[in-house]
């Protein structure tokens, strides 16, 4: 982890956040993530702006 980033508590994010009503949405989302990681169901970054790139050039 990058030594600048720090976890923060969620109290910390809803306490500053603007659209409490995306919250949950936003969560359901970080969770999705965290599952398809652990199942190791992701693409590498630099596949995805390779792909991003084909179809730019088309």
């Amino acid at each position: 982890m990058n030594s600048s980033m720090q976890v923060k508590p969620i109290d910390d994010l809803t306490s500053h956040a603007t659209g409490i009503e995306a919250i949950p949405a936003l969560l359901k989302l970080l969770l999705l993530g965290n599952c398809e990681i652990e199942r190791s169901e992701f693409r590498s970054a630099d596949e995805v702006f390779a792909e991003l790139d084909q179809e730019n050039t088309r």
